[in-house]
C-alpha cells in the first residue's frame, strides 16, 4: 500500500512537473514595441516634482479621461488641471482647477479628478476631491466656461476611490435633459473627514439643467442613496471601488472590502442597485472569489469589465455568442493571513457568467425574505431581513415593498455563499491594473494594464479555464496603467491612462511579425495573434479582414494553423553545377493556395522568371540559361540565389528558400574538393575537383568522391580518403643555420610504381626552402637541410610544411594537409643581448650564454665549463644600469621607478634591493612591472630636492654570490607647481580643452589634472611648462578649484567655473554644394562657453571597398572649424565632401551637428531637430567666348550650369580685375551682374595676369573659383583710314560673316536678352512686388482663415464625377425611374451580370476601340468609357476595373513595344481605355485632393482673384491691369482710385462688412465684389448672383438711388460707355446696399434689404447635390460677369476700352465658352495662345511691369501648390501601384535601355495630362466657385507651366517664343528638378500591397456610391453597345475560349429579353 502511494506521490510530481513546463511554454510572450503600436501620445504638462524640490506638486498625475464621440475631443482630468485634446492628442486648452477654487500655491494644493463625464445634454461633469467634493458642469468646447456648479458632497477625499458612471433612473420626472431617464451614479469610499461624512457609499443623482440633486437634502423622492450605519459600534468600513457598470436594469459597482463589520478578512464584492426603484432599498451585494490553481486565493479585485464573450469563450461557458460576460483581474494581498489590503505582484484573471452572477444576487434577496438576518449589509444603516419563508424573491428584486403595502421585506440583502470563478491566467510578477476586452472573429482578447511594470498585457482568453499571454507591450513609463481603458472597435484604437502618459495605440498590430512563424506561431494554436494571421499570397501578417479572400484555401493561415507555408522540398536538389542550366526543378510547398482563374505562379531564380506548372502542392519549373545565372564571386565556390514562388494575381513572391549554382573546379586540393557541400569528386592524378568524374580518364586514375555526392560508389569517399599528412606527435624545432632531418607520417597515398619523387619545403620569409625526401611505406623522410631566416627580431618564427610528389608522368601533387604540420625556427641570439635572457630561453632549444653571446649548445667553441646554462649554477655577468623611467619625480615620494639595464636577474625574486641615493625603493607589490634581466620597478620615499645615483644587488646563479650593479644613473626629486590655466570656464557638459601653465609639470610618472574631485583628461604629453587636459562633466554654476596630481602629490591653482551648455537653436542655410564652403550661420545661447567649436557632417560614402564581409557603405565624417562672434552667434563653413561621392549628379542630404567641446546632444543635432543638411553637385562656369566678354551696357551675363544650386545672388563674388561685379540675379544656367562704371585695373583680383592690359573676370563660387576671361570696355570712336582696298575687303567679309552670325544665332540670343532685361526688370521691381505681397498677404489671411475652420467650397461628389467624367456629355440620370420597365430590368441586370466576365470585357473593350471613328466617334467611346466607370463604381468593382485596365496596358504595351511606338502610349484621350484611365486616376484621387492638394490649389486661386480685382478688369474684353496672361492685359494704363463701401447687411445696419472696390467697376462688378464678401463663406451655387440683385447707395440723410450698369441717356455715337461708380460720384466709404430686385429700378425708395446668413446657421462648406437644372444654371452665369444693359442695334457698348472684336452678346460668350471648354476636357492639352511675338521694345511697355510684378507677388502660391502636387508623402497608394507598374514594364520589355525617358513619359501622360493640368486650368471642375474669365486666363497659364515641366523634351526659347514661356522660363528647370524627385520618390516608396490598394480603392468607390441611377447608366451603355453587336458576337464567336463560356449567347440573350417589351427603348 505505501509503495503504492509513493508510486501515486510521484506521479503527481512528474505530472506537476510537466503541467508547470506546459504552462511556462504556453505563456511564452511576444516582446511588443511600443513604437508600432503607437497612433499619439499626451505627457502630464505639470509632472510631479521631485521629494526634495519642495517647490512643486509631488502628487502631479491624471487621474481620468473621456471621450466625445470616435472622432471628437478627448478630455483629461488630472491633479489641479483638466485637458482638453483634439483627436491627435494635441492640446487645445488647460484649466487649474486647484486656482478655480482659489488657491495660490497650486504647488502646495492637491485637487485630484474624481469624476470626468460627459452628460446627454453635451455637458461635461467634472468634479474634485477638494471643496468637500464639489462638480461643476462645464462647456465642452471651453473648459472656462462653467454652465453651473452645484453643491459639494458628491466625490471623495483624495486619492480615495469614486466610480461614477451614467445611466437609466426610476420612472419618475427626471429632470431637464433631452433623454429625460439618465442619472449620475456614484460610488464614493467613506472619509472621516467632517466636510466628507455626508458623502453615501452608493447615490443616484438627478441630471437637470442647473443641479444635482439627492435626498434628503433635495426634498424629492426620486434621488435615492445607501448610507454608512455610523451608529455601529466601529467606524465605517473603508471600501474601495474599481469598476461600475449598468446592465438589464440594475447598476452595479465592483469593490474591494472588509467582509463586514466585526471582520478583519479582505474579500472582492459586487453590489448593484435597481434603477427603475425610487429608493436604493433593495441594494444587493455578493461575493466574489478568484481561485487559483494551487487553490489560494486572489482576495483584492483590482479592475473590471462587462463585455460579450467571442464565440469560443461561450461554448466553453455554454453561452451564446455576445452573451455578455464579467470579467475581473484579482490580486493575492500582503500577509499569509489575507487581513492586509495591500495588493502584491501576484495577480490573476477571472471569468463570470453574469447568469451566474444575477443567479447569485436572486439568492441573497431570497436568503434576506426567508432566513433573517445573516443576509443583512450590517455597515449600511437601516439594513434589515425577514423570515417570510413562503415569498418568492423574483418580485422583490427591484421593489422590497409588495405592490400596495409600505412595509419592505427587506432593506440591503447580502449573499452568503461565495461566487467563485478559477483564474484563467496567473502571473506571479507582475499586479495586473486595468481590463478591457474585445473580439476578433471568435476569439476573446483582453487588454490588461499593469501597476508595477507599465506595461500592457494582451491575453487570449481561450476558455472559461484557460487563457495565454501572448504579448507584453513595454509602455516607457514609470508608474501604473489607470483603470480608465477605452477602444474604439471601428478605428481599431484604444486609449490608455497612466499617472504621467496619456496614449492612443492600435489595438492589433499584425505588421510587426514580418515573418509567418512570428505571426501564427510555431505550436499550433499554443502561440501566436489571435488577431492575425499569414496572408499567404500577400506575404504579410494580416487582420482576416484585410486578405484577400481569406476563405479560399489555404490563403489565410489563422494563428492556430498548424504549419506555416513553407517550401519543404526542392527535387531533385537545391543546387545545381553552374554549368547545367535550363534543368526541370520540382518544388514542394506546403500549404500552397489555389489562384483564380488564369492565375499563374511563377519560380523565381534571383531574377530569372520561369513559368510554373502546378500540381497538388508541387511545382514545376525550369532553372535558368547560363546568361541568366549570377556569376561566382573570386573566393567563394557557389552563388546563392533567392529561389521564390511567385503569384500573378498579388504580384508578391511569397515563399521562398535558397538555392544554389556551384562550381566544383574552384577547389584546387581534394580536402576541400570532396568536403564541399557539392556533389564534387577529386580526380587525384588530374589534380582536378568536377561534378562529373566520368571526365576524369587517366590511366590507373583514382577518384575519391564528394562526401555530398549521393550517387553510390565503391570508391574511396570524403575528405579522410584523400592523399595526406597525418597530425604531428611533436614539435618540430629547427635552429636556424643547422642541417635537420624530419619525419612525417602520411596516408591514402598512391602505389609506389605510380610515384616518382616526394620533396619537403618550407615557406620562409616568402622563399620557398627545399629539400628531397625518402618514402617509407606511410612515412615521408626529409633529407637534411639548413633552413634559415634573416629577420633579427623574432627569435622564433613558425613555418608551414609542403609535402609534394610527383607522378610518373612528372605531374606534381601536393598531400593535403588537414593538420597544420609546421616546424619552428629558431635563433638563440635574437632578442636575447644578455646572459639572463639567454639562458631563461625555452630549455628545449638548447641556448647557453658562451663568448658573451647567446648561442646553440651545439655551436658553442668554448669549453663547457665556460657556459652558462639554465641549469649549470653558474654566474651571468654583473648587472649594468643603462637608464631610469621616469626621470624626476616629487619630493613627497610614491613614484614608481622603472631601471633599465642588462643582467638586471634571472627572475624578480632573484633582485634583492634597489637604493635611490641612501634610501631603499621599495619593490613589494611591482612583480608586474618586471622584465628578465631588462629592468625592475620599485617605489620611491620621500626626501628633499636632489639629485641621487640608483644602485640595485641580485643573487648569482649559484644561489649565494651577491652582484653589484654598475652604471651611472640618477634621479632627481623636485618641486612642481601650477601658475595659471586658462580657460577659467566651460560648459557644464565638460570636453573643455585647458591648458595648464607651471614649472617642473612633467615631474613623476603618474600625472593628473583635477577639476574639484573629477578628472580632467590629459590629451598630450606633459612637458616642462604646459599640461593641457579635457574637463569631465560638471553642473551649471559649479565652481571647483583645478589642481594637478604627481604621483599623489597635489598642487592647486584657482577656481574653474561650470558655466551653461551651448545651446543651437537654428541654422541657416541648410544647403551647400559639394565643394563647400558656404557659410552657415548658427544662432543659439551660451556659444561662448566652448572652446572647441567645430561643424561635422557626416556622408555614408559612395565610394566603398568591396569585399566578402562588406555590408555597405561606410561613414565618412568631414570636420570643419566654425569661429564663435557672440554667445549666440557663430560661423561656421559647409566641408568639401567631394572625396566621398562617386556620382556628381543628384542632390544628397546628409546628417550634421557640431563639437562643442564634450556637449554630446549636439553632434546629432539634426536628426533631433529633423533638419538635412543638403549638398548639390558643383556648378560649371562657362568661360567667354575667345576669352573675351566686350561691355555693351551696365549688366553683364555669364553662363554656365547649376549656378544656382545652394546659393544666393549675395553669396558669389565676381571679380572684374580689382574690382567687384555687383551680382543682381542667378539662374541655373546664368548669373549677371552690374559691371564697374569705370574700367578696372588690367589683371586678376590678386594682381596677377596682366600681360594683355586687360582686366580678368574671376568668380569665387564657395570653395571654388573659376576663371571667365577677359573683359573689354568701350573706347571712344575714332577716324579710321584704312590702308588699302584690301582693308575695305575685310572689313566687308566680316559684315557678311557677321549678317550671317547675326541670322544664325539671333534669335536664341535675343530670347537669352529678352530673359535677361526680364530678370533686370523683376530686380528694379522687387519692392513694388514686396509691397503687393505684403498686402495680398494680410488680405488673404482674411478670405483664407475660413478655410480652416469651414473647409473649402468643393462641388458635390456627384458633380466633381460628372466634371471629369462627362464634361460635354449627357450624365446619366440620378434616380431610377419609379416605374421601371420589368423586361429593361431583367435584361439590364443580364447585362451587368456580363460585364462582370472579365474575358468578356476584355474584348467588347478591345473591340470597340478598334472601330473606325466613322462607326464609333470617339465622344462615343468617351462616353462608353464613362459609363462603364459608373456602373463599376456603382457594383462596388473598382478592383475589377483596376484588373481590367491593367490587363488592357499590359497588351498596349506589349504591342507598342514590338512597334517601338512606346512614346505615343497615354498621349491621347480617344479611346476606351484611355478614358477609362482618365477616369480612374481622377477617382482614385478624390481623397488626396480633399486632403492636401485641394488647400493650395484654392488658395492660388484666390490669390490670383484678388491680384486681378484689384486692379480694373474690362467687362466686355475679359482683360485685366493684373494677369499672368500678356494675351489678356490691358495694355492701356488706366487711371483708376480704390473706394472702401460700407455695406450693412442686417435690416439695423448694426452688422456691416468694408468691401474694396474700384471708381470704374461697373455696377455689377460692384455687385459681384459685395456678394462675395458677404457669401465669402457659402458655395457658390446657393447665394444669389450679381443680376438677381440690385445695388442701392444711400447719399446724404435720406437719399437713396438704385445704380444700374445701363447709362440712360441716349447715345452720340455709335460707342456706348456703360456705367462705373465714377460716373456717380460715389465716395470713399459711401454706403452701399445690396436689396430685392426691382422691377423697376427707383421705382420705389423702400425696398426690403436681404438677410444674409452670418455663419452662425451654415458655418461649413457643403458638398450641396444640386439638381441638373440647378446645376447648368451655376454654370451659365458662373465664369464672367453679366452686365445688365438692353442691346440697340448698331451700338457697340463698351467698359474701358473700344474693342471692335468684343461686344456685348452673353449668350454668345456662353455658347463659344461651353464649346472651348468642351473642346479642351481631357482630350489632350493646347498651348496657351498670344499676341504678336514679343520683342526686347515690348519690354518697356507699361503693360509688361505689371505682368512681372503678377507673376512676383503670386509666385508663393505657385510654388506652394507645385510642391503640395508633388508631395511624395501625400501620393495616393494607388499612383503609386500605377507607376510601379510602368516601371515593372519598362523592364520587362527592356525599353529603359534605349529610351531612358520612356516611365517618365507615360507617367507625365497619365498624372498632368489625365488630371492636373485641367484642374489648374479648371478649378471650378473641383470648387462651387466662379472663375471669371480673367482669373481663367492666369490659371490657363499655370496649367500650361504643370504641364510643361513635366514634358522631357527640350523646347529651345527664340525670338518667336510667347511671352508666357519665356515668364517661366527660370522657373520650368527647378520645377523639373521637383518633378523628378516627385518620381524618384514615389519609386522608392514601399510596394504597395494588393490589400493596400483594394482598401483605397474601396474607398473611391464609396465616395462616388449612390450618386446615379444604375439602370439608367446601364441603358446608355447598352444603347452604345447594342449598335456593335454583330461586330462583338463576330469576334466572340472566333474563339474556342468564348464559345465555351457562351459569351455570346449571353449577349444575345440580352437582346432577346430587350424586344420581349419595345416599348423598353
Amino acid at each position: 500500500m505505501e509503495a503504492q502511494r509513493s508510486h501515486i506521490t510521484i506521479l503527481l510530481s512528474v505530472c506537476l512537473i510537466l503541467l508547470g513546463l506546459l504552462r511556462s511554454f504556453v505563456s511564452a510572450e511576444w516582446q511588443g514595441d511600443l513604437s508600432s503600436y503607437h497612433i499619439a501620445s499626451f505627457s502630464n504638462p505639470h509632472p510631479p516634482r521631485p521629494l526634495n524640490d519642495p517647490s512643486g506638486n509631488h502628487n502631479a498625475k491624471f487621474n481620468h479621461f473621456t471621450l466625445s464621440g470616435p472622432d471628437g475631443a478627448v478630455y483629461v482630468g488630472a491633479v489641479n488641471y483638466l485637458y482638453r485634446l483634439d483627436s491627435s492628442l494635441n492640446l487645445l486648452q488647460n484649466v487649474s482647477t486647484c486656482q478655480e477654487l482659489g488657491e495660490d500655491r497650486c504647488d502646495t494644493f492637491t485637487n485630484y479628478n474624481k469624476i470626468l463625464i460627459l452628460d446627454n445634454q453635451n455637458r461635461l461633469i467634472t468634479c474634485g476631491s477638494e471643496d468637500g467634493g464639489k462638480c461643476q458642469f462645464r462647456n465642452p468646447d471651453d473648459l472656462t466656461d462653467v454652465l453651473f456648479q452645484p453643491g459639494p458632497n458628491v466625490a471623495g477625499l483624495g486619492e480615495l476611490s469614486t466610480v461614477s458612471l451614467i445611466a437609466p433612473g426610476t420612472d419618475g420626472p427626471m429632470g431637464d435633459g433631452p433623454d429625460g431617464g439618465d442619472w449620475l451614479y456614484v460610488a464614493v469610499t467613506y472619509s472621516k473627514e467632517v466636510v466628507y461624512r455626508a458623502i453615501p457609499p452608493v447615490s443616484r443623482r438627478i441630471l437637470s439643467a442647473d443641479r444635482l440633486l439627492i435626498s434628503p437634502e433635495s426634498g424629492t423622492e426620486y434621488s435615492s442613496s445607501a448610507a454608512f450605519n455610523i451608529t455601529a459600534p466601529k467606524t465605517p468600513i473603508n471600501i474601495a471601488y474599481v469598476a461600475g457598470f449598468s446592465y438589464e436594469g440594475f447598476t452595479y459597482f465592483i469593490t474591494s472590502q472588509k467582509e463586514d463589520f466585526g471582520s478583519n478578512v479582505f474579500v472582492s464584492k459586487m453590489n448593484r442597485v435597481c434603477q427603475t426603484s425610487p429608493f436604493f432599498d433593495s441594494y444587493t451585494e455578493i461575493t466574489l472569489q478568484c481561485q487559483g490553481s494551487d487553490g489560494s486565493v486572489y482576495s483584492l479585485v483590482q479592475a473590471a469589465y462587462i463585455g460579450p464573450a467571442g464565440q469560443d469563450l461561450a461554448v466553453s461557458l455554454g453561452l451564446n455568442a455576445e452573451d455578455m460576460v464579467l470579467f475581473a483581474v484579482f490580486a493575492k494581498n500582503e500577509g499569509a493571513d489575507g487581513t492586509r489590503g495591500v495588493p502584491i505582484d501576484q495577480s490573476a484573471l477571472c471569468v463570470y457568467k453574469m447568469s451566474d452572477i444575477l443567479d447569485a444576487f436572486k439568492d441573497a434577496v431570497r436568503g434576506c425574505i426567508q432566513n433573517g438576518e445573516n443576509y443583512s449589509v450590517q455597515y449600511l444603516a437601516g439594513s434589515k431581513c425577514s423570515l417570510l419563508l413562503t415569498l418568492s424573491p423574483d418580485i422583490y428584486l427591484c421593489h422590497p415593498a409588495p405592490s400596495g403595502e409600505d412595509t419592505n421585506t427587506y432593506k440591503y440583502a447580502k449573499g452568503i455563499d461565495v461566487t467563485v470563478s478559477n483564474a484563467t491566467l496567473e502571473l506571479s510578477d507582475a499586479l495586473m491594473s486595468s481590463i478591457i476586452t474585445t473580439t476578433e472573429l471568435n476569439h476573446t482578447v483582453a487588454i490588461i494594464g499593469t501597476d508595477s511594470k507599465g506595461e500592457l498585457l494582451k491575453v487570449h482568453i481561450q476558455s472559461k479555464t484557460s487563457a495565454r499571454l501572448y504579448e507584453r507591450v513595454d509602455l516607457g513609463i514609470t508608474g501604473s496603467v489607470l483603470k480608465d481603458v477605452k477602444i474604439n472597435k471601428t478605428t481599431r484604437e484604444m486609449y490608455i491612462l497612466t499617472e504621467q502618459k496619456f496614449l492612443k495605440m492600435r489595438v492589433e498590430n499584425c505588421g510587426q511579425y514580418t515573418t509567418c512563424e512570428t505571426c501564427i506561431g510555431t505550436d499550433a494554436g499554443m502561440d501566436g495573434d489571435p488577431y492575425c494571421g499569414w496572408c499567404t499570397l500577400q506575404r504579410q501578417c494580416t487582420l482576416y479582414s484585410e486578405c484577400n479572400m481569406p476563405d479560399v484555401s489555404t490563403r489565410w493561415l489563422a494563428y492556430n494553423t498548424a504549419q506555416c507555408i513553407e517550401i519543404t522540398n526542392v527535387d531533385p536538389y537545391n543546387n545545381l553545377p553552374i554549368t547545367v542550366t535550363e534543368q526541370q526543378v520540382t518544388v514542394s510547398v506546403e500549404q500552397l493556395p489555389d489562384l483564380l482563374t488564369n492565375m499563374t505562379y511563377e519560380c523565381w531564380f534571383g531574377s530569372y522568371v520561369s513559368q510554373a506548372t502546378k500540381t497538388n502542392e508541387d511545382l514545376r519549373c525550369v532553372s535558368p540559361p547560363g546568361n541568366k545565372i549570377p556569376p561566382i564571386q573570386q573566393g567563394d565556390d557557389a552563388v546563392q540565389v533567392t529561389l521564390s514562388i511567385h503569384s500573378s494575381e498579388t504580384s508578391v513572391s511569397f515563399v521562398d528558400t535558397s538555392f544554389y549554382f556551384y562550381e566544383c573546379s574552384t577547389h584546387t586540393s581534394c580536402v576541400s574538393c570532396v568536403g564541399s557541400r557539392w556533389a564534387c569528386d577529386w580526380c587525384v592524378f588530374e589534380n582536378r575537383c568536377t561534378h562529373v568524374s566520368s571526365t576524369c580518364a587517366g590511366d590507373n586514375e583514382i577518384i575519391i568522391t564528394g562526401q555530398n555526392n549521393p550517387v553510390l560508389s565503391w570508391a574511396p569517399k570524403g575528405p579522410g580518403s584523400c592523399p595526406q599528412l597525418l597530425a604531428q606527435n611533436t614539435e618540430v624545432l629547427l635552429p636556424n643555420g643547422i642541417e635537420r632531418s624530419l619525419q612525417v607520417m602520411t596516408t591514402n597515398l598512391p602505389d609506389q610504381t605510380q610515384i616518382t619523387s616526394f620533396e619537403c619545403s618550407f615557406d620562409i620569409e616568402g622563399v620557398r626552402q627545399s629539400t628531397t625526401a625518402q618514402r617509407n611505406n606511410g612515412t615521408i623522410v626529409c633529407d637534411m637541410k639548413a633552413y634559415t631566416y634573416t629577420s633579427i627580431d623574432e627569435a622564433e618564427l613558425i613555418v608551414k610544411l609542403t609535402i609534394e610528389w610527383t607522378d610518373t608522368s612528372n605531374n606534381p601533387h601536393i598531400l593535403d594537409d588537414l593538420f597544420n604540420n609546421n616546424a619552428t625556427l629558431y635563433k638563440c641570439g635574437a632578442l636575447k643581448p644578455d646572459c639572463s635572457r639567454c639562458v631563461t630561453a625555452r630549455p628545449e632549444l638548447e641556448c647557453v650564454w658562451c663568448n658573451a653571446m647567446c648561442e646553440l649548445r651545439e655551436s658553442c667553441t668554448t669549453a663547457e665549463g665556460e657556459w652558462v646554462t639554465h641549469n649549470n649554477n653558474a654566474n651571468c655577468p654583473d648587472p649594468i644600469l643603462q637608464g631610469v623611467y621616469p626621470l624626476s619625480g616629487p619630493i613627497e615620494g610614491n613614484t614608481i621607478v622603472s631601471v633599465m639595464g642588462t643582467d638586471i636577474g634571472r627572475g624578480f625574486h632573484t633582485v634583492l634591493n634597489v637604493t635611490i641615493g641612501d634610501q631603499d625603493c621599495y619593490l613589494e607589490g611591482l612583480e608586474a612591472y618586471y622584465e628578465i634581466g631588462h629592468s625592475v620597478s620599485c617605489l620611491t620615499q620621500s626626501r628633499v630636492e636632489s639629485v641621487v645615483p640608483i644602485s640595485l644587488t641580485v643573487r648569482g646563479g649559484d644561489g649565494t654570490t651577491l652582484q653589484e650593479s654598475s652604471g651611472n644613473v640618477s634621479f632627481e626629486y623636485r618641486v612642481p607647481s601650477v601658475t595659471s590655466f586658462s580657460p577659467r570656464f566651460g560648459p557644464a557638459a565638460g570636453g573643455t580643452r585647458i591648458t595648464i601653465n607651471g614649472i617642473a609639470l612633467n615631474t613623476g610618472r603618474n600625472i593628473q589634472a583635477f577639476i574639484g574631485d573629477k578628472a580632467c583628461f590629459i590629451t598630450s604629453p606633459v612637458t616642462e611648462t604646459e599640461a593641457v587636459c579635457s574637463s569631465s562633466e560638471g553642473s551649471v554654476g559649479q565652481t571647483e578649484v583645478l589642481k594637478m596630481s604627481f604621483d599623489g602629490a597635489d598642487k592647486t591653482s584657482e577656481v574653474y567655473n561650470f558655466t551653461n551648455n551651448p545651446v543651437i537653436t537654428e541654422v541657416s542655410p541648410t544647403s551647400s554644394i559639394y565643394a563647400g564652403g558656404r557659410e552657415m550661420v548658427v544662432n543659439g545661447t551660451h556659444l561662448d562657453t566652448a572652446q572647441m567649436a567645430s561643424l561635422v557632417v557626416t556622408v555614408a560614402s559612395q565610394i566603398t571597398k568591396r569585399s566578402v564581409s562588406s555590408e555597405g557603405p561606410n561613414n565618412i565624417e568631414f570636420v570643419e572649424k566654425c569661429v564663435v562672434q557672440s554667445s549666440e552667434f557663430m560661423r561656421c563653413f559647409t566641408p568639401n565632401i567631394t572625396s566621398a561621392i562617386s556620382s556628381s549628379s543628384s542632390k544628397l542630404n546628409v546628417t550634421f551637428g557640431f563639437i562643442m567641446d564634450g556637449v554630446s546632444d549636439l553632434l546629432t543635432w539634426s536628426e533631433d531637430n529633423n533638419v538635412d543638411l543638403e549638398f548639390f553637385p558643383d556648378p560649371e562656369y562657362d568661360e567667354f567666348k575667345n576669352d573675351l566678354f566686350e561691355k555693351n551696357g551696365e549688366l553683364m551675363t555669364i553662363m554656365g550650369e547649376r549656378i544656382n544650386n545652394a546659393i544666393t545672388e549675395s553669396e558669389i563674388i565676381v571679380h572684374v580685375g580689382t574690382m567687384r561685379c555687383d551680382v543682381t540675379f542667378i539662374e541655373e544656367t546664368a548669373l549677371g551682374c552690374i559691371l564697374p562704371e569705370e574700367l578696372p585695373p588690367a589683371g586678376d583680383f590678386n594682381g596677377q595676369d596682366t600681360k594683355r592690359g586687360l582686366p580678368v573676370v574671376w568668380v569665387i563660387h564657395s570653395n571654388l573659383e573659376f576663371r571667365i576671361g577677359y573683359t573689354k570696355y568701350p573706347v571712344a570712336l575714332v577716324p579710321i583710314v584704312l590702308p588699302s582696298i584690301s582693308g575695305v575687303i575685310v572689313v566687308c567679309i566680316l559684315i557678311v560673316a557677321l549678317c550671317f552670325l547675326a541670322q544664325l544665332y539671333g534669335s536664341r540670343r535675343e530670347a537669352r536678352l529678352i530673359q535677361d532685361d526680364m530678370v533686370t526688370l523683376e530686380v528694379d521691381l522687387s519692392d513694388e512686388i514686396k509691397q503687393a505681397f505684403a498686402e495680398l498677404q494680410t488680405d488673404l489671411t482674411d478670405l483664407t482663415s475660413d478655410l480652416h475652420g469651414i473647409g473649402m467650397p468643393f462641388v458635390s461628389h456627384r458633380e466633381y464625377a460628372s466634371n471629369m467624367l462627362f464634361i460635354g456629355q449627357e450624365r446619366p440620370d440620378t434616380q431610377d425611374k419609379e416605374y421601371p420597365d420589368e423586361n429593361v430590368q431583367k435584361a439590364m441586370m443580364k447585362f451587368s451580370r456580363l460585364l462582370s466576365n472579365k474575358a468578356f470585357l476584355i474584348v467588347l473593350i478591345q473591340t470597340l476601340d478598334a472601330e473606325n471613328p466613322s462607326k464609333l466617334p470617339v465622344r462615343q467611346k468617351q462616353l462608353m468609357a464613362s459609363l462603364l466607370t459608373v456602373v463599376m463604381i456603382l457594383e462596388n468593382k473598382m478592383t475589377y476595373l483596376t484588373d481590367i485596365i491593367i490587363t488592357l496596358m499590359t497588351e498596349l504595351i506589349h504591342t507598342a513595344a514590338d512597334n517601338s511606338r512606346t512614346r505615343q502610349l497615354f498621349l491621347r484621350n480617344e479611346s476606351i481605355l484611355e478614358k477609362l484611365l482618365s477616369n480612374w486616376v481622377a477617382l482614385c484621387l478624390y481623397d488626396q485632393l480633399q486632403r492636401h492638394t485641394a488647400y493650395p490649389l484654392f488658395v492660388l486661386f484666390r490669390a490670383i482673384k484678388h491680384r486681378t480685382e484689384s486692379g480694373p478688369v474690362d467687362v466686355f474684353t475679359g482683360r485685366s491691369r493684373y494677369s499672368l496672361n500678356f494675351e489678356k492685359m490691358l495694355e492701356e494704363d488706366i487711371e483708376f482710385n480704390t473706394l472702401n463701401l460700407i455695406v450693412p447687411i442686417d435690416e439695423e445696419g448694426n452688422v456691416i462688412k468694408e468691401v474694396k472696390v474700384l471708381d470704374i467697376d461697373t455696377i455689377s462688378q460692384v455687385k459681384e465684389k459685395i456678394l462675395d464678401a458677404i457669401y465669402c463663406s457659402t458655395p457658390y451655387s446657393t447665394r444669389p448672383c450679381a443680376s438677381q440683385v440690385d445695388l442701392e447707395w444711400h447719399h446724404g440723410t435720406s437719399g437713396r438711388l438704385v445704380l444700374t450698369d445701363m447709362d440712360l441717356r441716349p447715345p452720340t455715337d455709335r460707342w456706348r460707355r456703360i456705367n462705373i461708380l465714377k460716373e456717380f460720384h460715389v465716395g470713399d466709404n459711401d454706403q452701399m446696399t445690396i436689396v430685392e430686385k426691382q422691377d423697376i429700378a427707383n421705382a420705389t425708395l423702400s425696398k426690403p434689404v436681404l438677410q444674409f446668413s452670418q455663419g452662425n446657421e451654415d458655418s461649413a462648406y457643403a458638398n450641396v447635390g444640386v439638381d441638373d437644372k440647378a446645376s447648368r444654371k451655376r454654370y451659365s452665369y458662373r465664369r464672367d460677369t453679366i452686365v445688365e444693359v438692353e442691346p440697340i442695334k448698331g451700338i457697340k457698348d463698351w467698359h474701358l476700352v473700344q474693342d471692335e472684336d468684343n461686344g456685348y452678346d452673353d449668350n454668345d460668350d456662353e455658347v463659344e465658352g461651353k464649346k472651348k471648354r468642351s473642346k479642351e476636357c481631357c482630350s489632350g492639352l493646347r498651348s496657351v495662345t498670344f499676341r504678336n511675338k514679343i520683342t526686347r521694345r515690348k519690354i518697356k511697355e507699361i503693360s509688361f511691369p505689371r505682368l512681372m510684378s503678377t507673376k512676383g507677388v503670386i509666385q508663393k502660391y505657385v510654388d506652394d501648390m507645385f510642391n503640395t502636387i508633388l508631395s511624395v508623402e501625400s501620393a495616393p497608394k494607388a499612383i503609386k501601384y500605377l507607376f510601379d507598374f510602368f516601371d515593372s514594364q519598362a523592364i520587362r520589355h527592356e525599353l529603359e535601355e534605349s529610351d531612358p525617358e520612356i516611365t517618365h513619359i507615360w507617367k507625365s501622360n497619365i498624372l498632368p495630362l489625365r488630371f492636373w493640368s485641367n484642374a489648374i486650368k479648371h478649378p471650378d471642375y473641383i470648387f462651387d466657385i466662379r472663375t471669371g474669365r480673367s482669373v481663367g486666363a492666369s490659371m490657363d497659364v499655370i496649367g500650361q507651366l504643370f504641364h510643361d515641366v513635366h514634358d522631357t523634351k527640350t523646347h529651345k526659347l527664340g525670338q518667336e517664343s510667347s511671352v508666357n514661356k519665356l515668364l517661366y522660363g527660370r522657373e520650368k528647370q527647378k520645377y523639373q528638378h521637383v518633378v523628378e524627385d516627385f518620381y524618384n520618390g514615389v519609386r522608392d516608396l514601399p510596394q504597395v500591397t494588393t490589400q493596400e490598394l483594394n482598401k483605397e480603392l474601396y474607398k473611391a468607390s464609396e465616395n462616388f456610391t449612390g450618386l446615379f441611377s444604375k439602370l439608367d447608366t446601364l441603358e446608355r451603355l447598352w444603347y452604345i453597345v447594342s449598335k456593335h453587336t454583330p461586330t462583338i458576337l463576330d469576334v466572340l464567336e472566333s474563339e474556342q475560349e468564348y464559345e465555351e463560356a457562351h459569351l455570346g449567347y449571353l449577349l444575345e440573350e440580352v437582346q432577346v429579353t430587350l424586344s420581349s417589351g419595345d416599348e423598353a427603348l
